[in-house]
Formats: structure tokens, C-alpha cells, sequence
């Protein structure tokens, strides 16, 4: 982007900063802020905020007109870009809709095609399609969202690893019965259910799966939509069997939470499940558990009348250095994956849900040699297809996934 063009921005909120009744100093102090983590930037502005532009470097003589944004710009992006939010009271509430290469931007119901600010970029370019800068009108002081959501909107965070070999199927975005067919089909080939994300567009359940044909011949058994009540009475029947539970997903469908569980009959040290806990509960459970050699193997986080609650799996090992974190934003999730690669540490779970209007994650690490790695967050349902495509033509196999859906 030229100086000319970056200067066109600034010309832009200036004149929000005189249309809104404040000097643009202190609307960028107070307003503004770039939102995504370098190196590997995702940035994404919450309900009530305009998307201004979106960079992923700011060339080093430019420090006007951001120089009040608070956080400021920092380092550049090795991929992805950086957005600059800015709440404008009483004024439209704007995005930019469509993802590269293979753009499909349309605005949702509610909002109109905008004119982006002079001089702003969409971020990276598209081989086919468009973007389109989509815009609704917000009362001063309010946050709204479209009264129908769109599965386009749902977003991905999925971990790959070099192929271990086996056999192996994938499917997003199911609904309830394009699941059970998937299900059906699978087993029937001889494929095991072995990661289920749930999650929900429209007060509708939708699911991703992961299935392997594992030659070990384990007895295993999955449901992929129960009450609190349901999943309590199977973990304990099936507890009486000799299964052990070995993931589960916590959603919300409408005001109802529901749980995805897989549990098999493989042997391995002492383990021990908790549900419906909140941040305070599951962090006595930590502390208390630790205590006695347990750790986390698998986490769920889901989100219920405005509160994070946590679904979590213990097991009683410490044969490598691991490492725990939950209630991040995106931001915060970034910033934990960038300081644990750094260590050498390799991502083993994540889990990403809608919380109010922002997303938050909770993540396992381990510090042990392993197959190469790499990981995905954030990415909108082409998104995500278009990097599984590139990712699995490389040799990469997928190994987690959580689905998610966000209205921006």
C-alpha cells in the first residue's frame, strides 16, 4: 500500500473523529485497536467494532495516524494480516466478507454493500471471486447480530501431523442425519470414530469427524448428542463394561448444552472426567488432581448463559512436560502457541467456542519428539478446506479438530 493510500485512511477517521464529535487522537486512543498476533496473524474485530483495513506489514516510515492505537501495530505478519477495529458510536458497523484466494464474500441479511474507507485494503488479494465490504447500522452503546447465522460462518482450529500410515476419513460440517450416515458408512468399512467436534448454526447441531481403520481390534463406543443427565448415566454404564472415556466435546444447541463422548476399552493408567465446570471449578480440579499425578488429555470448552464451562479428561502419567491453558481469547491463544513452540513444546488438543462475541480456546501441550506437526485456527469453513486440501497433498494427516461458529 502506498503512502498516499495509508495516508487516505487517516483522512478517513479524521473525518469519523469530526462526524462523531471527537479529535482523532483521542477516538484512536480510546476506539481503536489492531487485533491478530504475529508471526502467524488471524486478526478479527468483535460485534460492535468497523473493520477499518487490514495489513499484514506497515512499512517503517509510516507511524501517523495509528500512532494512539492501543495495542499499536508491533511486529509484521509472516501470514495472515492484522485488522484495524474501531467503534464508531451511533455509526455503521463494517467487515470485510470473503476469504482468499477463492473469495464467495456476500453480506449477510441485515446488512447492505459499504464503501470501505479511501485507501484500505481487504487483505491478500483473490484468485477467484471478490470481497465485499458489508455494513449494518448500530444504536450507539449496543452490540447487535444478524437474527439468522450462516454455516459459512462457521470456523476451524485443527491440528495435522505427518501420516502415521493408517487409513483415514474426514467430514465437517455434518448435520445430525449427515453424520449418522457418515457414522454408518464408516464403521461399516471398518473405521473408528477417534476425535467429534459439535457444535451449533441456527440452534441446529452440526459435527466434525475424525475416523481411522486401526487394526487393533479395540471395542469402542461413541453417541454424539447427550444431555448433561444422558452423558452421566452412560459414563457410568459403560464404566461397569471396562470402557474408558477418551474425548468428549461439550456444545450449546439453543439454551440446551449436549456432549459427544467416545469411550474404548484400551488399557492405560488411571483416568478421571469432569463436565459442566466452570473456570474457578475446573481450576480447584486442576490443582487438586495435579496433586496427585494427574493431568489433562483432552479438554472441551463450551460456553452456557454467558459462561465458559469445561468438559476435561485426567490421566495419571507425567512421562513428559506438558502444559495447560484455558480462557484465552485469540489473541491470548497466539500468544501461549508462539511462547510453547519456542520451548519446543508441540500443540496435542485445542478447543475453540463462541463466548458472547468473541471466541475463546483452551489448549494441550507436550514437550516430546513426535512426527512433524502444524496447526490451524480461526479459519472460516472454505478457509479451513482450502489449507486441509494443501496440508494432506503434503503428507499431512489430520489428528484434531474443533468446529465453532461465529456471526463475523
Amino acid at each position: 500500500m502506498s503512502r498516499m493510500k495509508l495516508w487516505r485512511v487517516f483522512e478517513w477517521l479524521l473525518f469519523a473523529g469530526l462526524v462523531f464529535g471527537a479529535p482523532i487522537e483521542q477516538a484512536a486512543a480510546q476506539s481503536c485497536r489492531w487485533d491478530g498476533t504475529a508471526p502467524f496473524c488471524s486478526g478479527e474485530c468483535g460485534g460492535d467494532e468497523t473493520e477499518v483495513t487490514r495489513l499484514g506489514s506497515i512499512p517503517d516510515f509510516w507511524i501517523p495516524p495509528y500512532v494512539n492505537v492501543n495495542p499499536p501495530f508491533g511486529s509484521n505478519c509472516l501470514t495472515g494480516t492484522k485488522a484495524l477495529c474501531c467503534k464508531m458510536p451511533g455509526g455503521p458497523v463494517c467487515r470485510y466478507d470473503g476469504t482468499a484466494p477463492f473469495c464467495e464474500g456476500a453480506c449477510r441479511e441485515g446488512e447492505q454493500p459499504g464503501t470501505p474507507p479511501p485507501g484500505s485494503s481487504s487483505g491478500a488479494g483473490c484468485l477467484t471471486g471478490s470481497k465485499v465490504y458489508c455494513c449494518h447500522s448500530t444504536p450507539p452503546g449496543t452490540i447487535s447480530f444478524p437474527i439468522e447465522a450462516n454455516p459459512k460462518y462457521s470456523r476451524f482450529a485443527a491440528i495435522f501431523e505427518e501420516s502415521s500410515g493408517f487409513p483415514w476419513a474426514a467430514r465437517h460440517g455434518l448435520t445430525a442425519q449427515e453424520f449418522q450416515a457418515a457414522f454408518d458408512d464408516l464403521t461399516g468399512q471398518g473405521y473408528r470414530l477417534i476425535d467429534i467436534s459439535g457444535y451449533s448454526v441456527n440452534d441446529q447441531p452440526r459435527y466434525a469427524a475424525l475416523w481411522e481403520q486401526r487394526p487393533d481390534g479395540v471395542a469402542w463406543f461413541a453417541r454424539p448428542a447427550m444431555t448433561s443427565a444422558d452423558f452421566q448415566q452412560e459414563f457410568d454404564r459403560l464404566a461397569q463394561e471396562g470402557y474408558r472415556l477418551v474425548h468428549v466435546s461439550g456444545y450449546t444447541v439453543g439454551n440446551q448444552v449436549l456432549y459427544a463422548a467416545i469411550w474404548d476399552q484400551h488399557e492405560g493408567p488411571a483416568r478421571v472426567a469432569r463436565h459442566d465446570m466452570t473456570s474457578a471449578e475446573f481450576q480447584q480440579e486442576f490443582d487438586r488432581l495435579g496433586a496427585e499425578g494427574f493431568r489433562p488429555v483432552d479438554i472441551s470448552g463450551y460456553s452456557i448463559g454467558g459462561q465458559d464451562r469445561y468438559a476435561v479428561i485426567w490421566e495419571q502419567r507425567q512421562d513428559v512436560e506438558w502444559g495447560v491453558r484455558h480462557d484465552m481469547t485469540a489473541t491470548q491463544y497466539q500468544e501461549e502457541f508462539n511462547a510453547f513452540a519456542l520451548q519446543g513444546y508441540r500443540l496435542t488438543h485445542i478447543s475453540g467456542w463462541r463466548s458472547g462475541s468473541s471466541t475463546h480456546y483452551a489448549a494441550l501441550w507436550e514437550r516430546r519428539e513426535g512426527p512433524g506437526w502444524t496447526a490451524r485456527h480461526g479459519l472460516l469453513i472454505d478457509a479451513y478446506q482450502e489449507a486441509f486440501d494443501a496440508l494432506v497433498g503434503q503428507g499431512y494427516q489430520l489428528k484434531q479438530i474443533s468446529g465453532y461458529h461465529t456471526y463475523d
